[in-house]
């Protein structure tokens, strides 16, 4: 398995589409017995975590490559740290999806990946994602025998 260190505008993609709802909406997720929080005053700290992530797993990957030298843009970004910025187009829930696939194929080579904030933040961002996809609010949520239109045929089964 390869992995490579992503461009710091897929990191931020992520962290701006962590911060759609708000302050009233905040996306938050448990870590170590701590709730923590995608807001205004977190966004560099979250985005700095990622990219650690990320790039605690391509060391991992590669650990002879010196820090400069791994996989990712030839201009080694991932030295300076992070600063979240706003972005013109914002990601669709299916981008996130994608998105989040790539991240995690990327940041799961250490052995400590299922227990760390980045993964746990994937997946709080992943279920922001399908609560956003367009008509998740007028979706059915609980399926009773008549919403399938054939009570009868239902019961005939069941006996």
């Amino acid at each position: 398995m390869s992995a490579y260190i992503v461009d710091k505008a897929h990191i931020n993609a992520m962290v701006q589409f962590g911060l759609i709802g708000g302050s009233c909406n905040a996306l938050s997720w448990w870590h170590n017995d701590d709730r923590q929080y995608l807001n205004r005053e977190t966004d560099d700290h979250v985005g700095q975590m990622l990219l650690d992530t990320n790039v605690q797993s391509v060391c991992y990957r590669y650990p002879d490559d010196s820090m400069a030298s791994l996989p990712g843009r030839i201009d080694a970004e991932w030295l300076l740290p992070f600063k979240a910025y706003p972005i013109l187009n914002t990601p669709t829930p299916l981008d996130i999806f994608a998105m989040v696939s790539c991240y995690e194929y990327q940041s799961c080579e250490h052995p400590e990946w299922e227990t760390s904030e980045a993964k746990v933040f994937c997946d709080a961002l992943r279920a922001r994602a399908i609560r956003r996809l367009p008509g998740y609010d007028k979706a059915i949520r609980d399926w009773t025998p008549e919403n399938d239109g054939n009570r009868g045929a239902r019961l005939v089964r069941m006996i």
